[in-house]
């Protein structure tokens, strides 16, 4: 499902990981989450976690876990977290034998699965290993209703870092969005080229309702504001 991230796990953070993004999506997550009733201190698993790059927004308020399906960003996360508990898992048959308060999947990460079907599967996994009345909160990608294809451009000028970013954003075919990244490295006096591409899946809104509906959540929530990258999906499993 995910495609081998050896390369860009090793410069992720410096790249992606920024606190101007990150700090407001992370502050407004956990204000939703209190806002549908979870509490402090809940135990919350966030998936697709990468290397860890919103761990640190949310520590101070919860219990967190990680979830990622490739080892080398798993690595990172855990020489940056020790203390943490990961996972190794694919998002549509995760199973890490213990339930949780909470799920989030950010920064579009469920793009990964690539395919309704999967979508489904992954959100009735979700709903399964939620307690009573937990709450799982999806950001997609980007919308069926929403996609433009662009070129991202985008650079790091750090004293012991230089990378220059282009990616190309493409619809490869109906539902399938390609993303192709041209990186070019600079440490010290070497520059290195590295392009990959990535397949990310192209769901509709209605589709991710009635995925979360279909897996037994009812949906408390479609969030569209600009704090959250595309917004976010909340469902909660629901107990009488």
């Amino acid at each position: 499902m995910y495609s081998d991230f050896e390369t860009i796990s090793s410069y992720y953070d410096d790249l992606y990981v920024k606190d101007e993004e990150y700090a407001p999506e992370a502050a407004k997550t956990k204000e939703l989450l209190c806002k549908h009733g979870m509490a402090p201190q809940s135990d919350l698993l966030i998936l697709a976690c990468g290397t860890g790059g919103h761990i640190p927004y949310f520590t101070d308020d919860y219990q967190v876990s990680g979830l990622d399906l490739s080892e080398d960003m798993l690595a990172v996360a855990e020489r940056k977290f020790p203390s943490l508990t990961f996972h190794r898992g694919n998002l549509i048959d995760f199973d890490v034998k213990t339930e949780f308060d909470a799920m989030i999947c950010l920064y579009g990460s469920i793009g990964f699965v690539k395919s309704v079907d999967n979508l489904r599967t992954t959100m009735k996994r979700v709903a399964a290993q939620l307690r009573p009345n937990g709450i799982a909160l999806i950001t997609p990608w980007s919308t069926k209703e929403d996609f433009q294809e662009c070129l991202v451009v985008d650079a790091v000028d750090e004293p012991d870092m230089k990378i220059s970013r282009m990616e190309q954003v493409r619809l490869k075919k109906p539902n399938i969005v390609e993303v192709t990244f041209h990186h070019l490295i600079g440490k010290g006096t070497d520059v290195n080229y590295h392009q990959q591409s990535v397949e990310i899946g192209l769901f509709s809104r209605q589709d991710y309702l009635s995925a979360m509906t279909e897996a037994g959540l009812t949906v408390v929530e479609e969030y569209t504001g600009s704090d959250v990258r595309g917004g976010a999906y909340i469902g909660k499993r629901v107990v009488d």
